[in-house]
């Protein structure tokens, strides 16, 4: 079992890797498009599509990571009523929630991904992107998010620490 949930750890380190170098992409398109137009009149058709691309794609194989290392906002007020063990039946709660709202939104995704791809769906646009693509990157990272919740879910249970404390000390987290 801590096997599979290392081998999940260090896929999400790396998708968090790709989402990095994603963001970076975006710069660098859109700083080509402001130097196109700037330097030749000229618009770049396809830099500010790819830039929603790559903004979609990095927020959700970035997720499972940030899940991982405790950086997605939570809501403590009702935590501090409550002592150690209410506090931990209550991650548990909360942790399901999640574990049912990334199952439906990770199932929901991949469907939407597999249709476009089966009908050959591309952007409205001159570059005519194969739309199953950038939803079938979503909706690798929302599996993947759903996979690492699953995952915080038997941390819980197994009375492990869901959060990575090295990653929690290195953002200077309690």
């Amino acid at each position: 079992m801590t096997r599979l949930l290392d081998i999940l750890d260090r896929i999400s380190r790396l998708t968090a890797i790709l989402s990095v170098l994603l963001v970076f992409g975006i710069a660098v398109l859109i700083i080509a498009e402001v130097v196109s137009r700037w330097a030749f009149n000229h618009s770049l058709s396809f830099a500010w599509e790819y830039s929603a691309y790559f903004f979609a794609v990095a927020v959700f194989c970035g997720a499972a990571y940030t899940l991982r290392t405790g950086g997605h906002v939570r809501v403590a007020l009702l935590r501090g009523l409550l002592g150690p063990r209410g506090q931990h039946w209550m991650e548990i709660f909360a942790t399901l929630i999640g574990v049912g709202i990334t199952l439906f939104a990770a199932n929901a995704m991949v469907a939407f991904a597999w249709r476009s791809f089966q009908r050959g769906s591309v952007s409205p646009t001159v570059d005519a992107t194969p739309l199953a693509i950038p939803q079938g990157a979503i909706a690798f990272g929302l599996v993947l998010l759903a996979l690492q919740m699953i995952a915080r879910l038997l941390r819980l249970f197994l009375n492990e620490p869901p959060e990575d404390e090295d990653a929690l000390e290195s953002f200077g987290a309690e």
